[in-house]
């Protein structure tokens, strides 16, 4: 169930749609700084420059890891997004306030419980 009007929606999905590919090496530093680490190759035997699928929050890669052999999937976080997507809820629930008289629901409380669960949501190591 949308929250918003099909239009708004409508509109809104095209700017999720249309997101492109974070560049291998971007991605790279990324995983070796997430975990520590001087070169994939101290963890991976086979990590994929191509992308598995892209999204506006996070990108996944294909990787073998080095001791096990076991295929895996890595779940990139795109730079900033974190920090973006906060100050968007942020920003919602100020609107919320401001507007409060004028809206059907309390959005405030929906912008608050969907702050809440981005918060867990992109913290990829949980």
């Amino acid at each position: 169930v949308d929250l918003f009007a099909r239009p708004y929606t409508d509109k809104l999905s095209v700017l999720q749609d249309g997101i492109g590919a974070i560049d291998a090496e971007t991605v790279k530093n990324i995983v070796k700084q997430e975990l520590g680490i001087n070169s994939l190759n101290e963890i991976f035997s086979e990590f994929d420059d191509e992308p598995l699928g892209a999204a506006s929050i996070a990108q996944v890669h294909g990787a073998r890891l080095k001791h096990t052999g076991q295929r895996v999937a890595v779940k990139v976080q795109r730079p900033g997004a974190r920090a973006l997507l906060l100050a968007d809820v942020a920003n919602l629930k100020r609107f919320a306030k401001l507007l409060a008289s004028a809206l059907p629901v309390d959005y405030y409380v929906v912008f608050s419980e969907l702050g809440e669960a981005l918060e867990g949501e992109l913290d990829f190591f949980k």
